[in-house]
């Protein structure tokens, strides 16, 4: 196929919604860093390349997210000397070289399972993380209200299941002296109900849950597989962060007056792009993602592909859904 032949828009349209996660985007000097970002093709360039004159496609990179605050600094510093944002790439430039030879790498690979095997070179890059930052302190002011929350409730929860026995346990009455959970970052008193089944249809565990406004409660069931010895009580502890923290959403909604439909839609589709589900949703992936030290759209995916018989979104549908929360995370 040659390269004049390609549909560069129909490329750019499935990338429109397609990110690259480059690790260790300065080496491996800084520890572990993600930087998350996304790729436009732009046109076609004939450059010589060891002595051969060849098609070279352009690309530009935006630059989303990054899981390292370190890795933030550097990345906008290096564009606070350029005064610029919005960075054109020459030939020769090396500016960010440690990032375009990456990305490089990430493209034609992915270029090669449409059949198209001609060199790339990036001409501009955009800093998108620079807005990010200017609200990242009001961010992790808010997260961090909870997070006291969200670690006290996980612990409960936790100190129920080690047990290892079924049934239904209410909380913080069967573990303490208290009736209702009371705490000063909120106005709401809430009790959790958390019931334990064992069933072997299961891979491993299940667990989902709901706030019950009318009775200020956050149901929760854990479904878990008797017969896999080693379950993983670290992966229930990173799920239950993500669960709780998406409850605790609807509560804060709740007490900020938000509108909150009474009667849920049907549709998978619609339910699950509800504001309200949308922002929850949010809360509960970047808690998970902050504590399990993994990109947030790795674990937005993995939570759709691992609970798809439950959202019941068909696959066209459930990528609406994960690049509607990554695009407002």
């Amino acid at each position: 196929m040659k390269l004049l032949d390609i549909p560069i828009e129909r490329i750019n349209s499935f990338l429109k919604n397609h990110s690259f996660v480059v690790e260790n985007p300065f080496g491996d000097g800084f520890g572990t860093i993600n930087l998350t970002l996304k790729v436009q093709l732009t046109g076609i360039k004939e450059m010589i390349s060891v002595g051969e004159r060849k098609d070279f496609i352009q690309y530009t990179i935006f630059l989303e997210d990054i899981d390292n605050d370190l890795g933030r600094k550097v990345i906008n510093n290096q564009f606070n000397m350029l005064k610029t944002n919005d960075y054109s790439i020459s030939n020769v430039d090396t500016t960010f070289y440690s990032i375009t030879t990456k990305v490089n790498h990430l493209l034609r690979n992915f270029l090669k399972y449409l059949s198209v095997d001609n060199l790339v070179i990036c001409t501009r890059i955009v800093n998108n993380l620079k807005n990010k930052e200017e609200n990242i302190t009001e961010g992790i002011i808010i997260e961090g209200k909870y997070d006291s929350v969200v670690r006290k409730l996980v612990k409960d929860v936790l100190s129920i299941i080690k047990k290892g026995e079924e049934g239904d346990y209410y909380l913080p009455e069967d573990i303490s002296e208290e009736m209702t959970y009371n705490f000063p970052q909120m106005d709401t008193e809430f009790t959790i109900v958390l019931s334990i089944n064992f069933d072997d249809s299961v891979s491993t565990f299940d667990l989902d849950g709901e706030y019950l406004p009318d009775d200020e409660t956050i149901s929760i069931s854990l479904v878990i597989n008797p017969k896999v010895k080693k379950m993983s009580l670290e992966e229930i502890h990173f799920e239950l962060n993500e669960l709780i923290r998406h409850e605790l959403e609807h509560i804060i909604q709740l007490e900020r007056g938000d509108k909150i439909p009474k009667k849920e839609p049907k549709k998978p589709l619609r339910y699950y792009s509800q504001k309200h589900e949308l922002e929850a949703q949010i809360a509960g992936f970047k808690r998970r993602a902050k504590k399990e030290r993994k990109p947030l759209e790795e674990v937005i995916r993995n939570w759709f592909e691992k609970y798809k018989i439950r959202h019941r979104l068909s696959p066209k549908e459930a990528e609406i859904v994960i690049n509607r929360i990554i695009e407002l995370s």
